[in-house]
């Protein structure tokens, strides 16, 4: 006689440890990728999310479980390191205070524009929150945090991850090319350029590998270490959208844990590349990239596994890609404004 309990019992465990398994084995899937591949359009995260809906549409199943467990658990805890890592504010002190001012007003460009395009075209809040943090600050990574402040569903990560990926591959193979010979930009003013409006990190250093025939006025190596700290500068911006959103959502002031823990985490990282560079650079970071970016990439393949497929090609899609597109466009043209005032 079959027993009913036991019967039960196993389902439940099928049901809660197979998603969360799966999720990780595609996590780790999309990390290794990247490692073999060695390609900076690949971010894990993107690919991780994608290896999850194409899962998603093979198999006609949605696991709700995966993404309520996986997610609010992995992101919270890859917060820390990815804060150890890339909140250095030993790296920031040494960015041009002008740069920084631009930064900060390309920021505030990118959450104004994209906000009121969310408000004219009626697009779901959460929606708008992750779309404007991911084109401001630094694409899948803020999408993936943001997500778990506001706790969004895997629709609304999945159509905003998507929309700011778009239009950061448009950017990068067409309109910042464009531009850069347009308005005749040295490699050191492409630097800036990509670092200021790209999305994504990874784009930034393959930006500056595609583009080989623009005036040399610093090396390879320093326009990429020069885009990659500007760009890291953006991370600061983490700082006012975790309590931003959170309070936003909640209809509260909120400060969450994990802000305190991301900035604790910062200066800890901050203060031992201060103390010990090389302790920092070949052991730490050696350490922490990889578990950030495997919790993350865990949680992105749950998010994928739990993404209804219509609803990335509905209204809500369309609208995500207009407010990412638009607010690209008008952050390219404040950089474009704010070099041409000063010389940078």
């Amino acid at each position: 006689m079959i027993d009913l309990k036991e019967e039960k019992e196993e389902s439940s465990i099928e049901k809660n440890w197979f998603p969360l398994l799966l999720s990780f084995l595609l996590g780790l899937s999309a990390y290794f990728l990247k490692i073999y591949i060695k390609s900076g359009l690949l971010d894990p995260l993107l690919v991780a999310m994608l290896f999850g809906i194409l899962i998603n549409i093979v198999l006609r199943r949605r696991w709700s479980l995966s993404f309520s467990t996986a997610p609010l658990t992995l992101i919270p805890i890859g917060i820390v390191f990815y804060g150890m890592k890339n909140l250095n504010f030993v790296e920031f002190s040494m960015v041009n205070p002008y740069v920084m001012a631009l930064l900060g007003v390309i920021m505030l460009t990118y959450f104004g524009v994209i906000f009121l395009l969310g408000k004219l075209l009626n697009q779901r809040k959460k929606i708008t929150y992750l779309t404007a943090t991911g084109s401001a600050i630094c694409g899948a990574s803020a999408i993936a945090i943001t997500s778990s402040v506001i706790e969004a569903d895997p629709d609304d990560v999945s159509v905003s991850l998507l929309s700011v990926f778009a239009a950061a591959m448009f950017g990068l193979f067409l309109l910042l090319p464009f531009l850069t010979l347009l308005f005749g930009f040295d490699n050191k003013l492409y630097a800036l350029f990509s670092a200021s409006v790209l999305q994504f990190t990874g784009f930034v250093k393959v930006s500056l590998q595609t583009l080989p025939f623009l005036k040399e006025v610093i090396s390879m190596n320093e326009a990429i270490d020069l885009a990659l700290s500007v760009k890291a500068v953006r991370y600061l911006g983490l700082l006012i959208a975790i309590p931003l959103f959170a309070s936003l959502t909640k209809k509260k002031f909120i400060l969450p844990w994990y802000l305190w823990a991301f900035l604790g985490a910062g200066i800890l990282g901050s203060y031992i590349y201060a103390t010990n560079e090389t302790l920092y650079k070949n052991t730490l970071i050696p350490i922490v990239k990889p578990i950030y970016t495997v919790l993350w990439a865990s949680a992105m393949a749950a998010i994928g596994l739990n993404t209804d497929i219509e609803k990335l090609l509905g209204s809500n899609g369309i609208r995500a890609l207009v407010m990412s597109f638009l607010g690209f466009f008008t952050a390219t043209v404040v950089f474009i404004l704010g070099v041409s005032m000063v010389k940078v």
